[in-house]
This record gives C-alpha cells, sequence and structure tokens, in this order.
C-alpha cells in the first residue's frame, strides 16, 4: 500500500495512480490465472489506489480552503458535503461533484465500487470466476462482475479517467 498523499501533494496523487496501474498490469497479465482470492484483492487494490487519490486531491484543496474536519473524511461525498457546510465552491470539488452525479462517468462506478468494498461483503462478491464445467453460468455472466473481461476494461478506463482527472484539476491545486 502506499504511503498516504502528504507533503509533495501532485506527486503524491500521481503515485496513487502508478500503483494502480502496477496493480492492473499483476491482475491482466502475471496474475491472469492466480487464485479468484489474490485476484479480488488486486482489483481491490486498484479500486483503492484510483479511489484514494481523487480523495486526497480534494483533501488537499480543503488544506487550501481551510475546510474543518476534511481530515477524517474518507468518502468523495462526505467530502463534497464538508465543503458544501463550510460554505466553499473550489472548482476541483465541483467537477468531481459532477462526475460522481453522471451514472455513466467512471468516477461514480469507481465511488460506488468503493461504498460496497466498504460493505460486510467487501469486493468478494462471488466465490469464484467463471469456467466453462458450467457453461450456464458462463452464458449468464455478467461482463461488468468483478474478475470478468467487462470489469478489467473498466478498471483500465477508470484509471486513465482517474488519471486525467487529476491532471486536469492540478492547476487548481498548484494555483493556490
Amino acid at each position: 500500500m502506499s504511503r498516504m498523499v502528504r507533503e509533495n501533494t501532485v506527486s503524491g496523487l500521481r503515485e496513487r495512480i502508478y500503483f494502480a496501474n502496477a496493480m492492473l498490469r499483476q491482475l491482466t497479465r502475471e496474475q491472469a490465472d492466480a487464485s479468484p482470492t489474490i485476484r479480488l484483492a488486486l482489483r481491490g487494490a486498484v479500486v483503492f489506489h484510483l479511489y484514494s487519490a481523487l480523495v486526497g486531491m480534494i483533501r488537499q484543496s480543503a488544506k487550501t480552503y481551510q475546510v474543518a474536519g476534511a481530515d477524517n473524511l474518507f468518502s468523495l461525498a462526505a467530502l463534497e458535503q464538508a465543503f458544501a457546510d463550510a460554505g466553499v465552491q473550489a472548482p476541483e470539488v465541483s467537477v468531481l461533484a459532477q462526475a460522481r452525479q453522471d451514472r455513466a462517468d467512471l468516477v461514480a462506478w469507481l465511488d460506488t465500487e468503493m461504498q460496497a468494498a466498504l460493505g460486510a461483503a467487501g469486493l468478494a462478491r462471488r466465490p469464484t470466476p467463471p469456467s466453462e464445467a458450467n457453461t450456464l453460468n458462463l452464458m449468464a455472466e455478467d461482463r461488468y462482475a468483478p474478475l470478468a473481461d467487462g470489469d478489467l476494461e473498466r478498471l483500465e478506463q477508470a484509471t486513465a479517467r482517474v488519471g486525467e482527472l487529476i491532471e486536469h484539476c492540478v492547476g487548481y491545486l498548484e494555483e493556490w
């Protein structure tokens, strides 16, 4: 797990994206035939690092704008609410809020995945990936279920989307 985003904000945010990419490469290449538990752990690591990059960015913004209590919050919704309660309108928070509200945006999907990960079942919603031993299960496979091909594509796209958002919003962080 990477260290918390602290002194060098931009470097720390980019580090999170680097780790997400590294875990995704492991998941899709070296661990493609690994047990489902290892693959689910890697998937969870990708989701965590992407989400924590976004949370780290908003926490840094909260420090800049002196939004009280933001250091203890770790969900985008809670951070958005802290800004609203403080009466602060930051451009990076607005960008993420719009992305979270758009169900077609990968940030909304990532937020949903992270919230599901914090539930009792976590990311282990399915004990085994589909196999040809049970072709009926294979035919009914949800492309976006954990460990399915569509899910891996979505993780890749989410990694790119978070990277784009960080690069877009870094200007706001550095501006102040």
